[in-house]
């Protein structure tokens, strides 16, 4: 668990962070109940890269999915689908971690899943996270860097003969201060920023197979509020209305067509940002059969405001499934990606813009790969592919006053990108993997000045070991190569260790830089040099 003070760079995930499967005979995968344990991405290893999709390989006998499903604060979803009830019944079904380590690092989360009845659940989840230390800024100044990160979130479930009810809302608070600029010593008056943010929504999705349609729909109300931003002294304020769903039928047991939709409505309390709505609709056609699959749809976009119209992108993914255990694969595809307040935020905190900005669309995004798993528990990915994106964003510090704050320019993008992937993993004991990304940034206009931030090559490689009953440890490598010359690469080395003392209760403690670099991410704000975190966990 990375601390809040490295959260200036959240990855900007294009279009979709989760690549959803479609299940087949060959290719199942059994989820076994785990204890709840909600946990928060890892901010330093999200960056800003092209999506690359991985279809699943066909499994050599049964695997268990035991990975935990973070709690998020929008895309609400069953924690575990697919229960076994005798499994079910032995879960644990809170969860309590409380941590501390230097730069004033805290970390605290809970939760708890009730099933009220057999057709009712209940579930909460709250968190703090945040850090107080003194970091270098990029001329090598100290910054008395302030960030806290507070949330709960809650969300209920009725069952009801045909059809599931979803209820739930969150509310998450940030309070953090801007880095100083060059130029300026003393932090003014407005140096304590604060960012409110808040949700609630409803949702209905069929659970009757027999039905002739099956359908998940959901809306919902967003609130982000902005206090002292960087560039004005005037707090700002963006609702939407976000709608989104799926409509689909089966044509016989492997064939399925539908529609997905998604609107938001989003409103402006200042003058700067003009209200505007933004529709996405999703036709498809899919067929499932035991060596092949393929989908076939088409993305239609239509915008008001700012780049209104309509545009178009494929959505198309084409495997084909040979000797058992190996997948020869194509995926052509695209889409919008709304720039609201909330994805500015998952770039960086510290943002700010003097300009509404434009949605980003990827009118074409392919991907050509081959992925196998020769041995059970060891498998391999190769792929490449390339990328266009309209009004893409690309981050720079901006002087404001005593300030500098993460601004954006947008132009066209256009990538190519190609790279491995090896994972290899021995029942609970010994997992382990690499990846490796090679990406070519272009712009239209040519500035070197522009693609700067942007990722040239990317390394990861992560073990996790069990080495008695009890103990198990971890290690782990990011390696980010920026297009600018003078930009320092992101090289961090973690390691971590988790020990039982009682049953249910452990002890943990996460070290990351340890090669204590200097390095800023995305929004070029600084991450901490060598920092420990560590504490207790409890599961009742």
């Amino acid at each position: 668990m990375k601390k809040i003070a490295i959260i200036a760079f959240v990855g900007l995930l294009p279009l979709s962070a989760v690549y959803a499967q479609q299940d087949s005979t060959l290719n199942r995968t059994v989820v076994v109940e785990n204890e709840y344990n909600p946990t928060v991405m890892d901010a330093s290893k999200i960056n800003v890269l092209p999506r690359v999709e991985e279809p699943a390989v066909v499994k050599k006998g049964i695997e268990y999915a035991t990975a935990l499903r973070p709690v998020a604060a929008w895309n609400y979803e069953e924690m575990f689908p697919i229960v076994r009830e005798w499994e079910w019944e032995k879960a644990k079904r809170g969860y309590v971690r409380a941590g501390a380590g230097n730069y004033g690092n805290v970390d605290f989360k809970a939760g708890y899943i009730w099933d009220i009845t057999k057709g009712d659940r209940l579930n909460v989840a709250t968190s703090l996270d945040g850090m107080n230390g003194t970091l270098k800024d990029a001329i090598d100044n100290d910054w008395k860097s302030r960030f806290y990160s507070s949330s709960f979130n809650i969300g209920y479930r009725h069952s009801f003969r045909n059809m599931d009810l979803n209820l739930g809302g969150g509310f998450h608070s940030r309070v953090f201060n801007y880095m100083l600029s060059p130029i300026s010593s003393i932090s003014g008056e407005n140096d304590k920023q604060h960012h409110t943010l808040g949700d609630f929504y409803v949702g209905l999705s069929s659970t009757d197979e027999m039905m002739p349609l099956q359908f998940t729909v959901q809306t919902g109300f967003q609130y982000f509020r902005q206090k002292y931003p960087a560039i004005s002294d005037e707090n700002s304020t963006e609702k939407i209305i976000h709608t989104a769903g799926d409509v689909w039928g089966k044509l016989s047991d492997i064939q399925r067509v539908g529609i997905k939709f998604e609107m938001d409505n989003l409103f402006y309390s200042d003058d700067l940002m003009k209200d505007y709505t933004s529709l996405g609709l999703n036709p498809y056609y899919a067929i499932d059969e035991d060596s092949w699959r393929l989908h076939l749809g088409a993305h239609v976009d239509w915008m008001t405001g700012n780049d209104s119209g309509i545009d178009v992108a494929p959505d198309i993914r084409a495997e084909y499934i040979f000797s058992d255990s190996y997948i020869l694969y194509l995926n052509a595809q695209g889409g919008r990606q709304v720039n609201d307040y909330r994805m500015l935020s998952r770039i960086s905190p510290y943002w700010g813009t003097e300009q509404q900005l434009d949605a980003t669309y990827v009118p074409f995004d392919a991907t050509l790969g081959f992925k196998a798993s020769p041995v059970s528990g060891l498998w391999f990915n190769i792929f490449g592919g390339y990328q266009i994106r309209k009004h893409e964003l690309f981050c720079t510090l901006v002087p404001a006053g005593q300030f500098v704050y993460t601004g954006f320019v947008q132009d066209k993008g256009k990538i190519g990108y190609g790279g491995a992937e090896v994972k290899y993993g021995y029942k609970d004991y010994f997992d382990a993997s690499v990846k490796g990304t090679y990406y070519g940034w272009t712009t239209d206009s040519d500035d070197d000045m522009i693609v700067a931030m942007k990722p040239e090559m990317e390394l990861n490689f992560k073990v996790d070991a069990k080495l008695m009953d009890g103990l198990k440890l971890r290690l782990g490598y990011d390696y980010v190569k920026r297009k600018g010359e003078d930009v320092d690469p992101v090289s961090n080395l973690s390691v971590g260790a988790t020990y039982e003392l009682l049953k249910d209760i452990s002890i943990f403690v996460d070290v990351n830089n340890l090669l204590n670099k200097q390095y800023y991410y995305e929004g070029g704000y600084p991450a901490e040099k060598l920092n420990v975190l560590g504490g207790l966990t409890f599961r009742f």
